[in-house]
């Protein structure tokens, strides 16, 4: 089942929540049941194949849990816990399985793996059946993230049922409707464009090229945070926080800071269960930075088995790497303290060609993310650095009129113009770039907002505009990894 569907918005989501709210005075142990029962339910909805698989390998984690957090506390446990969790990962994704991926293990099973590594940590204790249930099918975060961690998670589901907090359920609806406007209507409306121009790369001249990977970019930063918004949202009014998986990264200025925004849980994940344990920053430059190779290297395995994700997760470790070193240089060091007494004006302008490098570099390395082969990905960075110019496709350009808009387009007499046709694209990535580059957060914008008749307004807008949209009902992009 998916967050952008009739099924979920008006049948799923109220029914849940309605119960929710019905049995939530009945004590611990039946709300965790109920939240089990409700997330298999939405698993299973449209694939209820792949529910033996989610509920078998629960069974076992719990089971591999135990033993360690209560018997043994063995590391042979813990080492056939995660064998068992890695190969079932790369059995599923990486072999030929004729097509049967169950949904979201990559994120089912890094959360079945945090849980045995903090059993053995000894940051557990006593973890029930029930609790742990509902941990790992949670179902807002199950199939796409964000990753939570057992500490962050399972201290909540032992909160006693308060009385319902009515301004925080809305902000939480007001998140998750903002969640659904940049899936449903900039996501969604973006991957139009980039479909088109990676099924026609042949036919792409250099602006359609710069159009299609600047449409990718955006697409995939406004569907995985849209979804991240929603599910957060949705999260919350049970009364469960999920950790923030974005903080405007492509407002970084450098590579660092954008993986300081970009999928925060995964690189949390990976900073506790990989990078620490090869000894992070502990044995040298040399080690920190080896380990920071290895850390990208598996996230590119961990994305897809293909040889571009091992591409994408290269260029950006290299380049992790590389501005690492140059900022523990002494050549950093002095240039940094040039630059303090330097004016306002110059550090702006520093800052403004950081960030602009930044983003240009992270679109050129979604390509590797996007493109079906190594050879597509070349095709369409050397046609796009070909320079070869020329009117945009009118079809790429059609991609962006949207009904709505194109109507208001005629009425005001300006479909007459020889240019109407580009009118939509131009002006819709210029709105999403200013809101890339300096929109709010959403997280906390809607912790600024009291309720009150202009957002009350404004958010049954974007969730009506929404709705009317969703005949074009599509996956989202993460679901897949």
């Amino acid at each position: 089942m998916l967050f952008n569907s009739y099924s979920f918005l008006f049948l799923f989501f109220p029914a849940a929540l309605a119960g929710y709210y019905l049995c939530r005075k009945a004590g611990e142990g039946v709300k965790n049941i109920y939240l089990i029962a409700v997330s298999f339910v939405f698993y299973s909805w449209s694939a209820p194949q792949y529910l033996p698989v989610l509920i078998a390998g629960m069974a076992v984690n719990y089971g591999f849990g135990w033993q360690i957090e209560r018997v043994s506390h063995s590391k042979q446990v813990l080492a056939a816990g995660l064998v068992f969790n890695i190969g079932l990962l790369g059995c599923f994704k990486y072999l030929d399985t004729a097509g049967f991926v169950p949904l979201g293990i990559s994120f089912f099973t890094f959360t079945q793996i945090a849980y045995l590594m903090e059993c053995y940590r000894g940051n557990l204790k006593g973890t029930g059946a029930l609790s742990y249930g509902v941990y790992v099918s949670w179902f807002p975060k199950m199939m796409q993230g964000p990753i939570a961690l057992p500490g962050e998670f399972l201290p909540q589901l032992e909160k006693k049922s308060a009385v319902m907090d009515w301004e925080a359920a809305y902000r939480n609806l007001y998140l998750f409707v903002l969640g659904l406007f940049k899936k449903v209507l900039i996501a969604d409306t973006l991957g139009k464009a980039v479909d088109l121009g990676y099924a026609n790369l042949a036919t792409l001249n250099s602006w359609d090229g710069m159009i299609v990977m600047l449409s990718y970019t955006l697409q995939l930063y406004f569907d995985f945070s849209g979804y991240c918004d929603m599910a957060m949202g949705i999260s919350g009014m049970f009364g469960i926080t999920l950790p923030l998986n974005f903080d405007s990264p492509y407002k970084a200025a450098n590579i660092l800071e954008f993986w300081k925004g970009w999928h925060r849980t995964l690189t949390a994940f990976f900073t506790k269960y990989l990078y620490i344990p090869l000894g992070g920053n502990r044995k040298g430059r040399g080690r920190t930075y080896l380990n920071c190779l290895i850390v990208f290297f598996l996230s590119g395995i961990w994305h897809g088995s293909g040889l571009t994700f091992i591409v994408w997760g290269m260029l950006h470790g290299v380049l992790y790497v590389l501005t690492r070193a140059w900022k523990e240089s002494r050549i950093c060091d002095g240039l940094s303290v040039r630059l303090e007494k330097s004016g306002g004006f110059i550090r702006k302008l520093r800052h403004g060609i950081s960030v602009l490098l930044t983003f240009l570099y992270v679109n050129v390395a979604w390509v590797f993310f996007r493109a079906p082969s190594i050879e597509d990905a070349g095709t369409l960075l050397k046609t796009i650095f070909s320079f070869q110019g020329g009117r945009v496709n009118w079809e790429l350009a059609g991609c962006f009129n949207l009904d709505e808009f194109w109507y208001v387009i005629k009425v005001l007499h300006l479909d007459r113009w020889q240019y109407a046709h580009y009118i939509l694209m131009v002006v819709i990535l210029i709105a999403v770039l200013f809101l890339v580059f300096f929109g709010k957060n959403a997280v906390n914008f809607v912790k600024t907002i009291k309720p009150g008749f202009f957002h009350a307004v404004l958010i049954t807008v974007l969730f009506v505009w929404s709705v009317l949209s969703l005949s074009g009902v599509s996956s989202f992009l993460y679901v897949n990894f």
